[in-house]
This record gives structure tokens, sequence and C-alpha cells, in this order.
């Protein structure tokens, strides 16, 4: 595959007339790097819309919403991968980079794109499993409206506000607000405001975190941690050996509005000379990053319970873990679910757990209309014999479906 690199490298400085059968030759690229894999990723990405598509039918949602980047993943793998390398390849046939540069670039990058999509399907996978339990203990979807899930947070804190992904609600009263990838930044306008939403940027990121309640916002910027208390929070590992990695959690330090605008304007005038291949002529600032530190990763599940002091940290293991792992976990008061695949009955013990020692409000007429509902012929006649004790024969019975 390099000689093949070696061969193009340079072909056309201006890079505007590439051949057809060059281009081709990012397929071959991705499938050199990828293999295999690609069918692991359809059959993913048929797991997952065999989640979603139950939901359509227990749940009553209308439809689902990806982000681009996901969206363009399920709908081919393959094409979205060859998407990942335009820039490298085109810097590559004007001789703006060597064969070996794009070969290690291209790599990183398809690699990366590949890892970050697989996960998110294992996490939706997950989430969905999770609301279709609920939906088989009668729950229905109070939130969003339109019946349509987001499992893309763009633009969603633009308002200052971190709504949920879905709120789910019974008849008696009880409901849980669904927040993935939260807590997120949110909008701001000068440095006073930064300071204020700062503690969003730097703060860890759990996969996932569940509310008991009806929460349309957890933003709470007035403690230790900048959103209100979750009651769980989820992790969803996707990788065969997860709990062997490691993780790097980078260091931070608050920043003034200047500081961070300096930062953006650097960081835009050194992509933008990589891109026109030019030397800058202003010296950018140097900025330091605080030190991070390494941990295992199984221990960060740990770590944000120490952080956000949920009533319970929950992991979900597409594969079968280490004992020891499973129970250093457990005596952390974590509960552990491995070895799912993608069973979604297995991720009952989370609905369980969920629904322990919730308090149930009850709302007779919601119970007697629910009753009905269930068993409309009865309603209908015990309608019909109340009618005539009254002398009205004349009946027109039309129930809603």
């Amino acid at each position: 595959m390099l000689e093949k690199l070696k061969e193009v490298e340079g072909i056309d400085s201006s890079g505007t007339n590439i051949p057809e059968e060059v281009e081709k030759l990012k397929e071959e690229f991705v499938e050199n790097v990828i293999g295999s894999k690609i069918k692991e990723a359809y059959n993913w990405i048929s797991n997952l819309y065999v989640a979603l598509e139950e939901l359509k039918e227990k749940l009553n949602i209308k439809g689902w919403l990806f982000s681009k980047e996901m969206k363009s993943f399920v709908e081919n793998p393959k094409k979205h991968l060859v998407k990942k390398l335009f820039l490298y390849f085109h810097d590559l046939v004007r001789g703006r980079i060597t064969a070996e540069e794009f070969f290690t670039k291209g790599r990183q990058a398809i690699n990366s794109s590949f890892g970050s999509n697989m996960r998110s399907i294992y996490q939706i996978w997950g989430f969905s499993s999770i609301l279709l339990g609920l939906a088989e203990k009668d729950f229905k979807l109070s939130y969003p409206e339109h019946g349509y899930l987001s499992f893309d947070r763009t633009g969603k804190q633009k308002s200052g506000t971190i709504p949920p992904n879905a709120v789910v609600s019974d008849i008696f009263g009880r409901s849980y607000s669904f927040f993935i990838e939260a807590p997120r930044p949110i909008a701001w306008e000068d440095g006073n405001d930064l300071q204020k939403v700062w503690k969003l940027y730097s703060t860890l990121r759990p996969d996932m975190l569940i509310y008991k309640g009806f929460y349309m916002d957890i933003v709470d910027l007035s403690g230790n941690i900048p959103i209100k208390r979750p009651n769980y929070i989820i992790e969803f590992k996707e990788l065969d050996d997860w709990w062997k990695r490691w993780r790097y959690l980078k260091g931070y330090k608050p920043l003034s509005g200047n500081e961070w605008r300096a930062r953006w304007i650097k960081g835009l005038y050194e992509g933008l000379a990589e891109v026109l291949g030019a030397t800058l002529k202003d010296n950018m600032p140097d900025f330091v990053q605080d030190k991070g530190k390494r941990i295992k990763e199984y221990q960060i599940i740990d770590l944000y319970k120490s952080i956000y002091n949920p009533d319970r940290g929950v992991v979900i293991s597409r594969t079968k873990i280490d004992d020891q792992v499973v129970s250093e976990l457990s005596s952390e008061n974590i509960l552990v679910i491995d070895d799912t695949g993608f069973s979604s009955e297995k991720l009952s013990p989370i609905v369980d757990e969920l629904l322990s020692g919730a308090v149930a409000n009850v709302n007779y007429k919601d119970l007697a209309f629910e009753f009905a509902m269930e068993r409309r012929e009865e309603f209908i006649e015990w309608i019909i014999n109340k009618f005539k004790k009254l002398g009205i024969n004349n009946i027109d019975i039309t129930l809603p479906k």
C-alpha cells in the first residue's frame, strides 16, 4: 500500500486534475486499514436498528435523529471513512505531505472515526434498550413531545440550558429523565459569563446520566459540580478488553474570556497556515497545558461517582469482564452488567434498579381510563347498560384509539 501511495505523491501540484483511478486508492486504503471490521460495523448497525424499530412499536416514538457524523456512518460505514481521507489525500497528490505521512495520518483518522462511531452505536443501543425495558413496564414517552428521539446535542445548549434526550413517565406519576454525554458547555457572551460556566468545559463527562423525575434542565452553577446531582451514572463499554486499557485525563485550569479567544485565534491561524503551506508572520502565544493523569479505564466510573455523587454508578459491558474487576467495582456500590452482546433483555437489572423504591402517586382518573382502553368491549357494554337505565337507546359510541 505504501508503494502505491508513493506513486501518486505530488502528481498534481494544483490538486484539480486527480484521475478517478487515483481517487479509488482511498477506498483501497480504508479496506487495508479496517479489513473485516467493516462487516462487524454493519452487524452492529443492524442490531441498533432492531432496538430502534422496537421502540417505535413499544414506546410509540415516531423516529430518531442522529448527529451528522453518526448518520453518515450508519448509512455507509466504508464511504464515511473514505471521506475522512479527503484533506490528507489532497495534500498527498499536491506534494504537501509524503506518502509516509499520509499513511500515518490517514490510518489514525480512520481508526479514530471507526472507533468513535462504533462506541456511539453501542451507547445508543444501550440507551434504547433501557427505554424498551421501561416501555415493557407501561412507561410512555413524555419528552420530546414531537416523538422523535434526538441523539445529537449540537446546538442544544445555545439557550444556556442542558435539556434531556428523553423523559419517560407512567400513569403512577413516575418519570425518568435521560441525558446522553452531559454536562456540556452552554452559551456565554463575555469573560464574566465564561468564568461562571467554565466548570462545564472542564468537568468529566459520563456516557449517560439518569434522573428520577421530570427534568428539562440540569444546569446548576451554584454548587461544586455544574449540574444537578444525578441519581444514576452509566458507562457503556463496547470493546472486548476495555478494562485492561488506560485512560489519560487532561488537566484544565480556568480561562478568562480574553485567553479563551486568544487560544481560538491561535488555533485558527495555525490551521489555515498548515492548509495553505504558509509561515506565520506574527509570533503566536504559547499556552501551557495543565498536567493530566493516567488511570485504568474501569476506574473512571468510580471517579465519576466521587465527582457527581449519584445514588449509584452502573457499568454496561458488551463483553464478559474479568471477575476480579467485577468484584472491585461491585465493592464500590457499582452495578455491573456484562456480557450483554446486543441482547436488550440483559439490561433488565438497570430497569429493576430504577423502579426499586420509586414512589407511585395514584391518579384514579388516569387508571380508570387505562382500564377502559385495555378492556374496551366490557367498557362499551357498561356504557350501553348505563344509558339504557336512563331510557336512552340511540347511542353512538366512539372511543379514542
